[in-house]
């Protein structure tokens, strides 16, 4: 099942397992999971008796197992959560297994991984027994309600134009949405509501500048100030597939420009539709008139292969990004 926070609530009230597996590329979505199943089933006044809370790499097996057979106190059910189980090698697997054949009714045990492999025995095994719940990274377009969604959470709120800076700005990421916000919060402190000007305030400049002249330079066919941003971007520590991800960004924004203007949007209209921020939008539809639909294909191409190039051999990605941008800006 893939995570939604409606949905997921009212699946564990309606029928709580012994077994969950909360696991996917996105943290944020995995710390939400674990917090809803957290608020329903554990009480504040319980809480030191009948939660526990383990990483996988740090503690041995055994110890996560008694705790998991103790009877709860007070309450019918215990919680044990235990973070990062694709740390474990087959010998922990080993003796986890019979708990997962056989688990006790009155402890429910929450498993999470970033990472699994569904041909392993031990991780196909776990989620068939288990609820397992994916959490996928969110596709571009649902950022913006990921956006307000976190704000909410905070008690801040903001309008449509700051919401497409914070896209713009910080990407898909929604962990660094939610620091970037938590910053937010902190600077506009006692007000609530976020303004544009807060959002060019607040969000980190080095990254946002680099990754903007990166994607910048691309857009504007600029081989020779592309390949320096994204030297100044890699020695700044910034991830690769981070980067190619706000490039892919650029180009589908770049796309959605085009095809909007196709249909007639101007203005303030295309802006929405396309979903960036009115301050912004001019220099996309500049640059979208040297992107012609046959090069934006083949950019797609060079990114889909980019990114199977960067995940299959990580110690040569600069040399992989480097030979992307000069194959796009040609």
């Amino acid at each position: 099942m893939e995570f939604n926070i409606g949905q997921f609530q009212k699946r564990i009230q309606a029928n709580a397992r012994p077994l969950y597996l909360i696991f996917g590329e996105e943290e944020f979505l995995m710390s939400e999971a674990l917090e809803i199943i957290e608020r329903t089933f554990v009480s504040d006044s319980a809480r030191d008796f009948n939660y526990d809370s383990f990483y996988a790499k740090d503690t041995p097996v055994s110890q996560i197992l008694d705790v998991a057979e103790t009877l709860p106190m007070m309450t019918p059910l215990r919680v044990v959560v235990v973070k990062n189980i694709d740390k474990w090698n087959e010998g922990d697997w080993d003796v986890i297994m019979p708990y997962i054949d056989n688990p006790s009714d009155t402890t429910m045990v929450v498993f999470t991984a970033k990472g699994l492999d569904k041909r392993k025995k031990n991780h196909k095994k776990l989620l068939e027994k288990a609820e397992a719940v994916e959490c996928k990274k969110p596709y571009d377009n649902q950022i913006p309600h990921w956006i307000h969604f976190i704000a909410q959470k905070m008690g801040l709120s903001a309008d449509s134009d700051s919401i497409a800076l914070l896209h713009q700005f910080i990407g898909s990421n929604l962990s660094d949405i939610q620091s970037e916000l938590q910053k937010l919060s902190q600077y506009i402190h006692p007000r609530t509501q976020i303004g544009v000007r807060d959002v060019i305030d607040v969000v980190s400049k080095i990254k946002v500048q680099s990754v903007f002249d990166l994607s910048r330079a691309i857009g504007e066919n600029d081989k020779a100030k592309a390949l320096l941003c994204l030297s100044q971007l890699l020695s700044h520590g910034q991830n690769e597939v981070g980067i190619l991800s706000l490039v892919s960004r650029h180009v589908r924004i770049l796309r959605s420009v085009k095809k909007a203007q196709k249909e007639g949007a101007r203005g303030s209209q295309l802006a929405a539709q396309v979903g960036v921020s009115p301050y912004f939008l001019a220099e996309y539809e500049q640059q979208a008139r040297d992107w012609n639909e046959k090069k934006i294909e083949k950019t797609f191409k060079a990114l889909l292969d980019t990114d199977r190039a960067l995940k299959s051999s990580p110690l040569s990605s600069h040399i992989w990004l480097e030979n992307f941008v000069i194959q796009t800006c040609n």
